[in-house]
């Protein structure tokens, strides 16, 4: 008899990857006895769920249909935010609501995302009740044993993350670790929780040992021979040349996508949210395509400051927004531009600012954010088409809120100041936390004075990518995900049974 049989297991079955591995999930879970709820994000993806014959649940209910009209879900039920806050144990719900990029911005009026709020403060607070209601619904319907989750990146994941934890429930989601084509398990939206953080615990307190040192040790010694590129940069780098045949596509593409809209069926239309990444009207797809052109163009071309002119200098990599990594974990950062002028303004001595644009990026932002950053006291905007490690070697200090540089440079023994709140990096052994930008200039001073040539530094990082090892599987989730990208999926689901059989029965992976 399976060990998973009769467990309730509720999944977020969001956007594609509900059709590429979320139904795989299911219908694996279904085989070995548990029962299922989902939530759906996206309509589209609600109609595959409702409409497939393979899966069967106890419960659905879609956040689409929920954020359509808040108030027609909520009926007659009410809850103030002081309920809601005490309920996931939080003080504000605010930094939550900053996850909501089609309510806290707008894409109707700009490419890509004006900062302008879509929709008033009411009707968010309408929608997080609303949200409220129905975590509340599947917790005294179906009482979850545990949620899987693709991701951490909205509203709905973080309210559910924070009730179900105070309720002693597990919510996992699959997540990147750092170390190329490795993923791992984390329980929470700061990634803090999880086999990982354990296992570099332990094997820093010499409290377990690793198996995979010497596969560490490896690792350390290629990345510091060659440069490992992360696996996005290839594919979001809009300056390497077309061929032709990609050429006519491109010119080509809205036009088919503008005879897309006329034919299909509008499905994933939110009424009072209007315009979005998902439903784009005739207009809004001429102006993403052209503004996508000219912002490219316009990046390629701009007047750089020369990258060997600069002498002392710490180094801010820009990061794609709106994003995860940005509004869920480092809410308070989410204003790069600021957050760089507070840095810049804060460095001692000769230094300067080196800025770059996130290579996924390009063509994104507008020309006036970049005459922003570039037109900052103390700030020298580099070339973005720049190696990473070129410029790791030189820098003496990368600061920022999250970013895998921190990862990348830690390879180089180059330390970091992390605004936010992410634990997977807040494990290298050269990243140190600061949120008080008040007190950033002697935070800077003093990190900058930390002697990083030292064993127990080396010992530090190879724990780390032990732990990755130890813990962590190669596979490509995103890829599979977002890219279509093939993968070894009943590797996949071994490596999921695992850690869910694991959760729910509360064995110890690090013995």
């Amino acid at each position: 008899m399976s060990q998973l049989k009769n467990k309730r297991i509720l999944i977020f079955q969001q956007r594609g990857w509900s059709m590429v591995i979320g139904h795989f999930l299911a219908k694996k879970l279904q085989a070995e006895g548990c029962r299922l709820a989902a939530l759906t994000l996206k309509r589209s993806a609600h109609e595959y769920l409702i409409n497939q014959p393979e899966v069967k649940y106890d419960l659905t209910i879609n956040d689409d249909e929920v954020m359509g009209d808040p108030k027609k879900f909520l009926g007659g039920d009410d809850y103030s935010l002081k309920e809601i806050c005490d309920s996931l144990g939080v003080d504000s719900i605010w930094p939550l609501a900053a996850s909501l990029r089609n309510h806290v911005r707008s894409y109707k009026i700009k490419y890509y995302y004006s900062f302008r709020q879509n929709m008033p403060d009411e009707d968010i607070i309408e929608y997080i009740k609303a949200v409220y209601k129905y975590i509340k619904i599947f917790f005294n319907q179906f009482k979850p044993d545990l949620i899987i989750t693709p991701d951490f990146v909205v509203l709905p994941h973080l309210m559910l993350n924070l009730y179900a934890e105070k309720r002693g429930i597990k919510m996992i989601a699959i997540t990147d670790c750092k170390i190329k084509d490795y993923c791992m398990f984390t329980y929470d939206f700061n990634k803090t929780k999880g086999p990982f953080y354990e296992r570099v615990d332990a094997l820093n307190n010499n409290s377990a040992k690793s198996k995979n040192l010497a596969k560490a040790d490896n690792y350390i010694e290629e990345f510091r021979k060659k440069f490992k590129m992360p696996d996005y940069t290839d594919k979001y780098a809009m300056y390497i040349k077309r061929s032709l045949k990609q050429k006519i596509r491109h010119l080509l593409s809205p036009y088919y996508h503008i005879w897309r809209w006329y034919t299909q069926k509008h499905v994933d239309y939110i009424k009072n949210i209007g315009i979005t990444a998902d439903y784009k009207p005739p207009k809004i797809i001429l102006r993403d395509h052209y503004c996508h052109d000219k912002y490219s163009k316009y990046l390629e071309k701009y007047n750089f400051y020369p990258f060997d002119k600069i002498k002392k200098f710490a180094y801010f990599p820009l990061q794609f927004q709106p994003e995860a990594t940005t509004d869920v974990i480092a809410p308070y950062f989410s204003n790069q531009i600021e957050t760089i002028r507070l840095i810049a303004m804060s460095l001692p001595d000769d230094y300067t600012l080196a800025v770059k644009e996130h290579p996924a990026m390009q063509g994104y932002r507008a020309p006036s954010y970049i005459k922003k950053v570039d037109k900052t006291p103390n700030v020298k905007f580099i070339d973005f088409r720049i190696p990473t490690d070129e410029i790791l070697k030189r820098t003496s200090l990368v600061i920022n809120h999250n970013c895998t540089t921190f990862a990348e440079a830690a390879f180089y023994k180059k330390p970091a100041i992390q605004l936010g709140n992410l634990g997977t990096t807040l494990k290298l052994p050269n990243v140190f936390k600061h949120t008080d930008m008040t007190t950033i200039s002697a935070k800077i001073k003093e990190t900058l004075r930390i002697d990083l040539n030292n064993e127990e530094y080396e010992r530090r990082l190879r724990n780390y990518v032990a732990a990755v090892y130890d813990t962590g599987f190669e596979f490509n989730h995103r890829g599979v995900w977002l890219e279509g990208k093939q993968g070894d999926m009943d590797f996949f689901w071994q490596k999921c049974r695992q850690e869910i059989e694991r959760v729910l029965g509360n064995k110890n992976l690090c013995s």
